[in-house]
């Protein structure tokens, strides 16, 4: 096994972590976690196919092939830097610090380069063959060959007030795309949205090879998001959420932000009524073994518990003062 480093991106504590190890479910035969640092995780992996996976991460700026690690001080640095097995390629070296970690970034970059310099190796800024790139975090500085990088520009073109159709209270595209990586669904799959919205998660499923199914209350958001899903492989009806339109177990994943708010309307007897009836509904159509990623502004913990859900891990995503959204991911 050839070991990894996953330069996580720091706008959340919790979610890029586990983001990235549900995608090595999907992307490796075989991964164990070495360590983790602040943004930083550590992986075994066996027939990683990084390029694919790179793709599809919403909360991970660069995976990472590591040759070394060392503690974080530049004679440590140059040490292990004398001993790297290097291809006779011109390197491009680039550091990124997390926070206050020491040293600098452009210290470690300089010692990366006179120690390389030493041993032969040419530097080129402008057209490198391969990009070095150290990770000072944790104490320790993590060294290795850059193997993909994610597009995040990618995600802030399709923010949603730049799509054909806007609605107030949706998810970033970020965070969409994460919930349907954390469900494990892999390309061909069919991936449900109970609550479609405006589709966001439905896109950033759809993007990457999945099938999306929406079921919308409200017949004035599937006309708008059909705006949004235009030209993708995603089905959407208007519908209740209690009453699925689909067979017993016949769903591979399903990921879902429940309404809440001012901007949410909610065609129920109650939100709890739509809550319990949606959750029972979700365990009757998913797949025994699949998971179901689950957003509420509360926590849900007891009625995921009764309508027979397996709760796998929680986490909390602070937007603002008055909204707290708890992120549950589960199994049928």
């Amino acid at each position: 096994m050839k070991t990894y480093a996953f330069e996580l991106s720091g706008e959340h504590e919790t979610l890029p972590r586990s983001e990235a190890l549900a995608l090595l479910e999907i992307y490796s035969s075989e991964h164990r976690e070495i360590a983790f640092y602040d943004q930083c995780l550590i992986v075994a992996a066996q027939d990683l196919d990084a390029s694919a996976m790179g793709e599809r991460l919403a909360m991970t700026h660069r995976i990472i092939e590591v040759m070394a690690v060392c503690d974080a001080n530049l004679d440590a640095l140059a040490e292990a830097v004398s001993g790297l097995m290097l291809p006779q390629k011109r390197y491009q070296v680039r550091a990124k610090r997390i926070k206050d970690a020491k040293p600098g970034a452009d210290k470690v970059e300089r010692e990366v380069g006179r120690t390389l310099f030493r041993r032969g190796f040419k530097a080129d800024l402008e057209n490198p063959e391969i990009i070095l790139r150290a990770v000072i975090t944790g104490g320790k500085i993590i060294l290795g060959q850059e193997v993909t990088a994610a597009d995040r520009s990618s995600y802030e073109a399709r923010r949603p007030h730049l799509k054909p159709f806007f609605h107030p209270g949706v998810l970033m595209p970020r965070m969409a795309r994460a919930l349907v990586n954390l469900s494990q669904a892999h390309p061909g799959e069919r991936l449900l949205d109970p609550f479609a919205g405006t589709g966001g998660i439905l896109v950033e499923a759809c993007l990457i090879g999945i099938e999306g199914i929406g079921i919308e209350v409200q017949k004035r958001l599937v006309k708008g998001a059909v705006c949004n899903v235009h030209g993708l492989d995603c089905c959407l009806m208007t519908g209740d959420a209690k009453r699925l339109p689909f067979k017993d177990a016949s769903i591979d994943a399903a990921v879902l932000d429940i309404p809440y708010g001012r901007s949410a309307l909610i065609e129920a007897e109650s939100k709890e009524d739509l809550l319990v009836g949606g959750l029972a509904e979700l365990f009757r159509v998913l797949k025994p073994g699949k998971r179901m990623v689950l957003v509420a502004d509360s926590s849900v913990e007891s009625q995921l518990r009764t309508a027979g859900f397996e709760i796998l891990q929680e986490h909390t995503d602070r937007v603002h003062r008055s909204l707290t959204r708890h992120i549950f991911v589960t199994k049928r």
